[in-house]
């Protein structure tokens, strides 16, 4: 699984909090609110505890006064716009309209507009641009709105850390993430005022970056459970005309699980395996990859984590088994069937073995996907080097792999071809998933091998293959001779 999206430079002195301290509050700053909701109130408990002095505009500050904290002022509108020089604008676009009448005061100032849409993109131009065509004189900057008042009245820690700031103005921003580090957040600069539309559409976007793994998994789901239904079911009610629905929601769920992990799992280091290919083929690490397989290699994260789910999905319904009414009505039937037919024992070596490998391998199977989900948390990746989380997530991920691949085949051992279903033979599922697991490991070996490892290596490192100058030697008589040799550049 990747590292993760690498954090954007931040503005001012590019400090994360705990690395230095923040700069110091502005002698004499005053910050300005206009609003009185839930982000309002909660942007000036922040602002108060931050050491700021705060002056809440409202239209009705006699009402409203009790909602915010002891420290901040609460009066009207225009009062409070007179006091500030950084205002933040804490309500919704429909409103905007009803500042007009305090154009005149509001000369020169900078506005923070922190709304979001209801719907991504659902007006021509963001909040933050008609804020500032209707305010002219003004300076706006777009900021803290993806920021919740939870995070505001909790802390930083509670929270995305991140505060996004764009605007037309550096001067204007600066002073903003100089706000920002004093509250205890990162500032990140996202460019010029065009960037706002962007900005306010993150906070509507649901897990933007599982829709397709969660797909991927959901389609895997369905493929691998109707197989499963139609091979434990519809097959042998059709066979012997048994009726075993009550398998569906356990056993074949309980099938289907480790199938759609087991692959899964196999997806995150498929990717790898082709970008490897493609760049042995092409002799460069500079040709752009396919848009799929850039968009596959950033999913590989997202992927895993689902891998882990299903799994551990697959460790809890597995001990659940001896706990179904079926399984005790099975268990009494065979005891009786063994006891009339004074059977002493049924004890046989072989199965006994093989149910112990394969709970033992799927457990070290488990544990080391737990290993790379936790790695995988930023508060867990973070406190890694980058040697340290390449180990991890790539040289133990691979191993669970293979063990991974273990427990299925061991779980298999002789059962792929049962004598009892030639006449109308489904394979276990399990063979199926087979497939692209084992493709990749072998894929692996192969570029384990020196020859091939080095030369990837090399092209990794920045070699490139057909850069060559080719000297011409003359031959004796002066002529060119038709032999050529070759200098890598």
């Amino acid at each position: 699984m990747s590292r993760g999206d690498m954090a954007k430079p931040l503005l001012g002195h590019g400090s994360t909090a705990g690395e230095r301290s923040p700069p110091p509050v502005p002698a004499g700053r005053t910050v300005g609110v206009l609003g009185s909701g839930d982000f309002a109130r909660s942007l000036a408990v922040r602002l108060v505890r931050s050491g700021f002095r705060v002056v809440v505009g409202s239209r009705n500050p006699k009402r409203k006064a009790s909602l915010f904290p002891a420290a901040a002022e609460v009066t009207f509108q225009a009062e409070a716009v007179k006091k500030a020089d950084v205002i933040f604008v804490a309500i919704f676009r429909e409103h905007y309209s009803t500042l007009c009448d305090l154009a005149d005061v509001l000369v020169g100032k900078i506005l923070v507009d922190v709304s979001n849409n209801t719907e991504i993109n659902h007006h021509k131009e963001s909040n933050a641009e008609y804020l500032a065509s209707l305010f002219p004189a003004c300076t706006v900057v777009k900021a803290f709105n993806v920021v919740s008042a939870w995070t505001l009245q909790s802390g930083a820690r509670d929270g995305n850390k991140q505060v996004l700031i764009c605007s037309n103005n550096q001067e204007a921003k600066r002073t903003i993430a100089e706000i920002a580090q004093v509250m205890g957040f990162t500032p990140v600069d996202m460019g010029c005022m065009s960037s706002a539309c962007e900005i306010e559409n993150i906070p509507l976007r649901l897990l933007p970056a599982w829709k397709i793994p969660i797909f991927l998994a959901l389609g895997l789901f369905l493929c691998f459970f109707t197989y499963n239904l139609i091979r434990q079911v519809i097959h042998p009610y059709i066979r012997e005309q048994k009726n075993k629905l009550y398998k569906i929601p356990i056993e074949v769920v309980n099938t289907t699980l480790p199938c759609v992990s087991y692959v899964m799992l196999s997806l995150v280091y498929l990717p790898g395996v082709l970008a490897a290919c493609s760049q042995l083929y092409y002799g460069t690490k500079y040709r752009r990859f396919p848009d799929w397989l850039d968009q596959w290699l950033q999913h590989r994260k997202q992927i895993g984590l689902l891998s882990f789910f299903c799994a551990a999905l697959h460790a809890v319904y597995s001990l659940c088994l001896p706990m179904r009414r079926s399984h005790r009505y099975l268990l009494i039937e065979t005891a009786v069937k063994q006891a009339m037919e004074k059977k002493m024992t049924v004890w046989v070596e072989e199965e006994v073995w093989r149910m112990e490998i394969y709970i033992s391998v799927g457990i070290i199977a488990l544990g080391l996907l737990s290993l790379l989900a936790i790695t995988s948390l930023p508060s867990i990746a973070n406190s890694l080097n980058w040697r340290e989380f390449s180990f991890i997530q790539s040289s133990l991920g691979f191993i669970a792999l293979v063990i991974s691949t273990l427990h299925t085949l061991t779980y298999g051992w002789s059962r792929a071809f049962d004598e009892n279903q030639y006449k109308f033979y489904l394979p276990p599922t399990y063979t199926l998933t087979l497939l692209v697991p084992c493709t990749v490991i072998i894929a692996k070996v192969i570029f384990s091998l020196p020859c091939i490892q080095h030369r990837l290596l090399r092209i990794r490192r920045g070699w490139e293959k057909g850069r060559y100058v080719k000297f011409v030697l003359p031959s004796a008589t002066g002529e060119f001779s038709s032999g050529e040799t070759s200098s890598n550049v």
